[in-house]
């Protein structure tokens, strides 16, 4: 059938636009092999990978022999302020696997048999691009929006961090040890909000999901605990808005909170979206 004038006006092609991107990159990550995370074997190079949960835990039963990613991730190659090509011989990629690996198995409730892996090597210019392209294609990718705290850097010791969703989830590692609790949510609403990422990660692709997904970034978050802002040397006190969910949770994780300066105050509101992005360490 002829196009019709309507068809003949649509949105230019761009063959490097990223649904387009995302959905090459998609059918190929699919079609690689699931390899079990304690089993790869180094390899050079740098790229995108995707774990895949296969384990018995009851909030992730959704995921379980589903070919649905629970964390997506990427590793560039060394950079370059010169512009030189990138040492494609060095093993960025299979470095992170291993890294994911190690916090993986200090997690009280994981271990690396639950989990596959699949990757893919990558010239450097696709990687970052790639990343953005997978998650979208994906999304909500549980450990990369919902759970955030799995992939990140170490917290810096500058302002006062908070114990990640993921570390909450999934305690046991070492840096994690002398955080405070969540900022934004007691454990009970921590597994309604994995619960309800993983309905939406099941759903088929369309507006009804497009349309749940962005009423769930915009969910209003509880926010439980700050810390007081202004200027000065030394440790600022912490705002509590939630007191008793404050103290539950610290007391769940062993937080001594006789040894910290607080005091109660007004919430502020924010979304869902806002409130992983402010537990998400830099990484």
């Amino acid at each position: 059938m002829a196009p019709s004038p309507a068809d003949a006006t649509s949105p230019q092609f761009d063959p490097l636009g990223l649904d387009l991107l995302g959905r090459n990159l998609r059918e190929e990550m699919d079609g690689r092999p699931r390899v079990p995370l304690g089993e790869v074997k180094p390899f050079p190079g740098a790229g995108l990978y995707a774990l895949y949960y296969k384990g018995d835990l009851e909030i992730y039963k959704g995921l379980k022999d589903l070919n649905i990613p629970i964390y997506v991730g990427k590793a560039s190659a060394s950079d370059s302020s010169y512009g030189d090509p990138p040492d494609m011989t060095e093993r960025k990629l299979f470095g992170r696997i291993r890294e994911h690996r190690s916090s993986i198995k200090q997690a009280d409730n994981l271990d690396p048999s639950h989990f596959d892996v699949r990757f893919l090597t990558l010239d450097d210019i696709w990687i970052v691009l790639g990343e953005r392209a997978l998650l979208r294609a994906y999304s909500p990718v549980l450990w990369n929006t919902v759970m955030t705290g799995f992939g990140g850097n170490s917290p810096g010791r500058g302002r006062r961090n908070a114990r990640s969703v993921w570390d909450s989830i999934h305690p046991g590692r070492k840096r994690a040890a002398p955080l405070l609790c969540n900022r934004n949510y007691n454990f009970g609403e921590m597994k309604k909000l994995i619960s309800d990422g993983v309905g939406i990660s099941l759903m088929e692709a369309g507006e009804q999901r497009d349309k749940e997904l962005k009423e769930f970034r915009n969910r209003p978050a509880q926010i439980i605990w700050e810390e007081a802002q202004g200027s000065g040397q030394g440790a600022k006190p912490v705002l509590v808005f939630r007191e008793s969910v404050f103290v539950e949770e610290n007391s769940r994780f062993g937080f001594d909170l006789s040894t910290l300066e607080w005091e109660l105050a007004d919430a502020p509101k924010q979304t869902t979206a806002e409130a992983a992005a402010l537990d998400a360490p830099e990484g």
